[in-house]
């Protein structure tokens, strides 16, 4: 069985209008996101509904995201999950703790990031 971690994320968040607000619960969504010393960004986000991480623990919003970075001179796209827990107010992802070498806290390079990804 595959253990995860939570990996906490800072990430560029547009807070919603009242408009936009009637769309979809959260009060905000995020743009892009700092993982390690790199930026991602997010082209869409494909759903947002309030859930609870069960891998990982935590409650809140769950955004479904398609996100874009660059690895090795070509863009990569891939759909991953962001949590945004409303009590503690941080975001995080959930990353698998057998895919991350020994030693390191968190992948630190867009390399990385396809790897750690849990979609």
């Amino acid at each position: 069985m595959q253990k995860f971690v939570k990996v906490p994320i800072f990430p560029i968040a547009k807070y919603l209008s009242a408009e936009e607000r009637r769309q979809t619960p959260a009060p905000m969504k995020p743009v892009s996101f700092k993982f390690g010393h790199d930026q991602i960004y997010i082209d869409t986000v494909l759903c947002c509904d309030r859930g609870v991480s069960r891998k990982v623990g935590g409650r809140g919003f769950r955004f479904e995201c398609r996100v874009r970075w660059c690895n090795d001179h070509r863009e990569c796209t891939k759909d991953s999950i962001l949590w945004y827990d409303d009590f503690l107010q941080e975001w995080f992802v959930e990353v698998i703790v057998s895919k991350i070498p020994a030693g390191w806290e968190t992948p630190t390079t867009l390399s990385d990031i396809g790897d750690f990804y849990d979609a």
